[in-house]
């Protein structure tokens, strides 16, 4: 009997020009969410894009650095609860905005 892990083989890690242009794309997206959050748009439209940047960022790490991608049904599950999470997270910041906002 065999495992689903020893059936499959192992996904090759990325090179190191792969790595440094992971870590370049994190580096951007960094500078993003530090213009976002000076730029003078609406309290709700920052938040909105930060959390898009968030969500972005986290994929990117768990899918190329973390290597998430080698089990798909497990990696599909994290990406499918931490999309849910960041949905559940901008309505609940909107809302908090707009309560705040209509008193």
């Amino acid at each position: 009997m065999t495992d689903e892990t020893e059936a499959r083989p192992m996904a090759a890690p990325p090179g190191l020009a792969a790595l440094a242009a992971g870590f370049g794309v994190l580096v951007a997206m960094t500078i993003c969410e530090l213009l976002v959050a000076g730029m003078s748009a609406g309290r709700a439209g920052r938040i909105t894009a930060l959390t898009g940047l968030l969500i972005a960022k986290v994929a990117l790490v768990l899918s190329f650095f973390m290597q998430a991608r080698a089990n798909r049904r497990i990696s599909t599950s994290v990406f499918v609860a931490i999309g849910f999470a960041a949905v559940v997270a901008i309505v609940l910041m909107l809302e908090t905005v707009f309560r705040v906002g209509v008193r």
